[in-house]
């Protein structure tokens, strides 16, 4: 997903969450004792800054977040996908390895049991990513 993409549905849905939230709690009232110490305020902070540069700064640097948010996302994906292609290849490689001894030692329970082990393996995998945390993190310091 592009930027502009990204920047279209946040603000369709910054819209749509303004409006349900105005519907839902109507803004409180500002007294004019709060527009008198805010206008104070604002005089004694000498900002030069006027409100379209600043609003165009903080434009800028939105766009430049999300940028970084979708170039992190997308190091994410590629970094898993080496780890899913990796991990294909070491299985691969390891059963490779394993298959002969383990048909020595079984016989014609061999897939069987290739077939049990891939399943164990699947299920703590499946487990860990449901409990939030992985079973096999830093396993040394469980010991």
């Amino acid at each position: 997903m592009k930027p502009e993409e990204l920047s279209t549905q946040t603000t369709s849905f910054d819209t749509a969450l303004d409006a349900a939230l105005a519907r839902a709690l109507p803004p409180p009232v500002p007294t004019a004792e709060f527009r008198v110490r805010l206008r104070a305020a604002l005089a004694r902070a000498g900002d030069h800054e006027s409100m379209e540069s600043r609003r165009g700064r903080l434009e800028r640097e939105r766009r430049e977040g999300l940028a970084e948010l979708e170039n992190g996302y997308l190091q994410l994906r590629r970094r898993t996908l080496g780890t899913l292609i990796g991990g294909a290849f070491a299985a691969g490689a390891g059963v490779a390895l394993l298959f002969p001894w383990l048909k020595a030692t079984l016989g014609e329970h061999s897939m069987l049991a290739l077939a049990g082990l891939g399943g164990v393996v699947g299920l703590v995998i499946g487990v860990s990513a449901c409990l939030g945390r992985s079973v096999l993190d830093d396993p040394i310091a469980r010991l």
